[in-house]
């Protein structure tokens, strides 16, 4: 166990077991000892909290108590068969791969909200982008790939349709990633940022103007889960995932569900904040990672 996900950062502090925490193998649980420099939960600010408004709060992040531990699995869950069945559509992108085994050059235009924009990460290296990028780059050594993030904080897919022709169309590159969601399922009243109906348009409409370039693959990202205990989480996340899974089987483009992995870690222990660093809506290192997972899938040669 550390405190920063990049084993090598300078000021990583390695925890030892026994010393700093201890493990019962039995249960699969990890303990702080009464002496640990693991830093305490029960010291922030939302300790205790059932449902939170992050504005009242000076500070909601995860940062200061968040650490990483190694662990391997009795087998890789991290497979076709660990995503949903019905999403994955390696077909949608195999024109742009196939234009990765010639060696050709190839661009790729993100295109989503904060998430997408790598908000949270601890280094440019962590955002999901940027690892589906490196993965790219090691996989097919022989074209030369240029990435392009074109993603803002706090967009809705309303707020993208209003820029999608300066920021994606206007570049036709050869692949688009388009993460919405998030800001769109956000809960104010009795309503939602964007309603799922007109959620579904806008991104229908994003689909045909990418698929009318003629020459650019897509692909879809399902977002992952808010902390369901902030204010104006929802609840409603997974219909929104689910627009997005029934589109690209519509329009036969590639999915990343992402939504499916972040339901599928929740379910084997892990909390909402062990996977959020701003405790809200922002993936940490490790949930970066399981975005950049739900599009292996899709990018393997």
């Amino acid at each position: 166990m550390r405190s920063h996900a990049d084993e090598d950062h300078p000021d990583t502090i390695s925890y030892t077991e026994g010393i700093d925490f201890i493990v019962d193998y039995d249960r699969s649980v990890i303990r702080r000892t009464k002496e640990s420099r693991v830093p305490d939960w029960s010291r922030h600010e939302l300790y205790g909290q059932t449902a939170f408004d992050h504005a009242a709060f000076p500070n909601c992040s995860n940062r200061a108590f968040t650490v990483y531990g190694d662990y391997v699995y009795v087998s890789d869950p991290f497979t076709a068969s660990f995503v949903a069945p019905d999403s994955g559509n390696r077909a949608g992108v195999e024109r742009w791969l196939s234009k990765l085994r010639r060696g050709e050059e190839s661009s790729i235009v993100v295109f989503g909200d904060s998430i997408s924009a790598g908000g949270e990460a601890s280094e440019e290296k962590f955002k999901y982008a940027n690892r589906v990028h490196q993965f790219l780059i090691d996989e097919y050594p022989r074209s030369r790939i240029r990435l392009l993030n074109k993603s803002v904080g706090g967009e809705t897919s309303k707020d993208g349709m209003n820029r999608l022709q300066r920021d994606v169309i206007a570049l036709n590159p050869d692949l688009v990633i388009i993460g919405f969601g998030m800001n769109d399922q956000n809960k104010y009243g009795d309503g939602v940022g964007v309603p799922l109906a007109d959620f579904e348009s806008n991104l229908r409409q994003m689909v045909e103007a990418v698929k009318e370039l003629g020459n650019s693959d897509l692909v879809l990202v399902t977002p992952c889960l808010p902390n369901p205990t902030w204010w104006y989480a929802s609840g409603l996340t997974g219909g929104y995932a689910e627009v997005i899974r029934r589109l690209g089987r519509e329009y036969g483009v590639g999915v990343a569900d992402v939504t499916a992995i972040w339901e599928q870690e929740l379910a084997a222990g892990k909390s909402p904040g062990s996977l959020l660093l701003n405790n809200i809506n922002h993936p940490n290192d490790y949930g970066h990672w399981l975005y950049f997972q739900a599009f292996v899938p899709l990018l393997k040669a």
